[in-house]
């Protein structure tokens, strides 16, 4: 497969996947992520997880609900022991 058709390929094939539509900037960056991936014996299953590594480097860094639960009772702690 030539690149323009990989790009295609793969253009068409995160369309279907993509749930963020709010995110067309991130999908952008994906299909990217996953062009640059790509090899010769790929496939729609090397793909998907090529997606899921693309939002899993994303979320990384976001912060989890035990996070804020955490957070909120450090505050509530903070508030209770400073005068």
């Amino acid at each position: 497969m030539e690149k323009n058709e990989i790009v295609l390929y793969v253009e068409e094939e995160v369309k279907h996947l993509w749930q963020l539509e709010s995110r067309p900037d991130l999908e952008k960056d994906c299909i990217d992520f996953i062009v640059n991936q790509w090899g010769e014996h790929e496939d729609n299953d090397y793909l998907a997880y090529l997606v899921v590594k693309f939002l899993s480097n994303l979320c990384g860094d976001a912060v989890s609900s035990q996070d804020l639960e955490y957070m909120a009772l450090a505050d509530k702690e903070r508030m209770i022991f400073t005068p």
